[in-house]
């Protein structure tokens, strides 16, 4: 998202030691024109940069630092506030308490609009135990409509087409449908284009006006450069969109033109994509991304999502035989699923305060490491896996395990080593916690 995270540009170029108890003008400069940099850098738009960087002044210069403040976290704090106010202010989502919920999903070719037609279906199917119906309007591509289905069936949802009816009468069939059905979330994917035109925003239009959608949500693509705001200015003006969902959000793009739209439309953010996954949607929360640009991370979401995906009873059973010290590939393999259910290794080290700061090469390695001991676990046996002092008994198994993996006998040969100092390691924290001392000590955690 950000290249060079906000609280950094404040560590290093920010005038900590002031001359008096009030900060100046000569204070604030160069933090602010490396601030400026950084936004540009990340497509953030030129009138919002240059509009936040005019508050950030205004509010900072001629603060008076009380005694026992720290300069450094009152400018972060004026920071972040001008961030929240750019990013939206406050978390606006769908209003679940209507009997009946319509949503009109709307977007260009390409920015994931079917995929996240599905994921809101889902997200109400889970969350709030709804019964959502995705209907396919997108008449011009028959792959779009297989897609829609195909993923209906993954989540168990309720699916409708009519082939290449004229999608306003497939929309009124839909809601008649519905209503037999008892659908009360119903979700149009309608046809989008590789760019707006009069023909597409006539179709949509007349969908809308048959629909009388609750929510019209533009489905934006974060590696979207500053055309998306001429995009979404462009729907905003037809439709009256009620909120934007950005998806690819957990890429390296530079997502500052999508985060600029709220400020420039008055249009909220309501969803994010971060990944490929169905489960993979994440309400907005303003103050929860700010956090983020800053480099502050973001473990209220992390931990919210843990909640959600990952299965607790099997967490502490993997924790205590790892602290045991036997822990086995079984363990690691169903671990390694675990994990994945809450995104890239990428997206994890963005929500955790403090978190080193991992360049794109070591996220690539460390993920490409992680795939390749997966793929070596899976072309174990069970009893393998149980018990890998086998392979120290029994070379040839490792022939066989490379073979059917398709890796390197060196790759086989680290994780094999990495695991038993791993392995050692987690034995001889858990002797310290039983025998009452602090493994973490070390680290300064008391």
């Amino acid at each position: 998202m950000f290249k060079t995270l906000l609280s950094s540009i404040v560590a290093k170029h920010f005038k900590k030691k002031l001359d008096s108890w009030t900060i100046k003008e000569e204070d604030v400069t160069e933090v602010l024109k490396q601030i400026r940099i950084a936004l540009l850098d990340a497509d953030v738009n030129l009138l919002v940069v240059k509009e936040f960087i005019k508050n950030i002044r205004q509010k900072a210069v001629g603060r008076v630092i009380n005694q026992g403040e720290d300069p450094e976290q009152v400018l972060l704090a004026i920071i972040k506030d001008e961030l929240v106010d750019i990013l939206g202010k406050h978390t606006e989502t769908v209003d679940t308490n209507k009997k009946q919920i319509r949503i009109m999903m709307v977007g260009l070719q390409g920015s994931g609009k079917t995929t996240t037609a599905a994921k809101l279906a889902n997200y109400f199917k889970t969350k709030f135990q709804r019964k959502p119906l995705l209907v396919a309007l997108d008449i011009y591509r028959p792959a779009a409509i297989d897609q829609l289905e195909t993923l209906a069936k993954e989540i168990n949802a309720d699916f409708f087409q009519k082939g290449t009816q004229n999608p306003i009468v497939i929309a009124n069939q839909a809601l008649e449908f519905a209503e037999n059905n008892q659908n009360n979330v119903i979700i149009f994917d309608t046809a989008g284009r590789l760019q707006t035109n009069d023909e597409l925003m006539e179709e949509l239009k007349g969908i809308r006006n048959r629909v009388s959608p609750d929510e019209i949500l533009l489905v934006v693509d974060a590696m979207s450069g500053q055309d998306v705001i001429n995009v979404a200015s462009e729907f905003n003006k037809n439709l009256d969109l009620t909120g934007f969902v950005i998806t690819k959000l957990d890429s390296d793009a530079r997502a500052g033109a999508s985060l600029s739209l709220t400020h420039l439309l008055n249009v909220p953010v309501k969803f994010t994509g971060v990944g490929e996954r169905i489960g993979s949607l994440d309400i907005f929360h303003p103050d929860r991304i700010a956090d983020r640009i800053l480099g502050l991370g973001d473990i209220v979401t992390l931990a919210e999502k843990a909640t959600e995906v990952l299965d607790e009873d099997k967490a502490k059973k993997s924790l205590a035989r790892m602290l045991a010290g036997k822990m086995d590939f079984e363990d690691l393999l169903e671990q390694m699923k675990q994990m994945s259910k809450l995104g890239s290794m990428s997206t994890i080290t963005k929500m955790l305060p403090n978190a080193p700061k991992l360049t794109d090469d070591k996220l690539f390695e460390a993920e490409k490491k992680m795939k390749t001991w997966q793929i070596l676990m899976t072309s174990m046996t069970l009893k393998e896996r149980r018990n890998p002092g086998l392979f120290k008994k029994y070379p040839n198994r490792k022939i066989r395990v490379v073979k059917g993996s398709g890796c390197k006998p060196d790759d086989l040969n680290k994780m094999l080593a990495e695991w038993e100092k791993a392995k050692k390691k987690m034995f001889e924290i858990g002797s310290m916690i039983r025998n009452g001392r602090n493994p973490f000590s070390q680290f300064g955690i008391k």
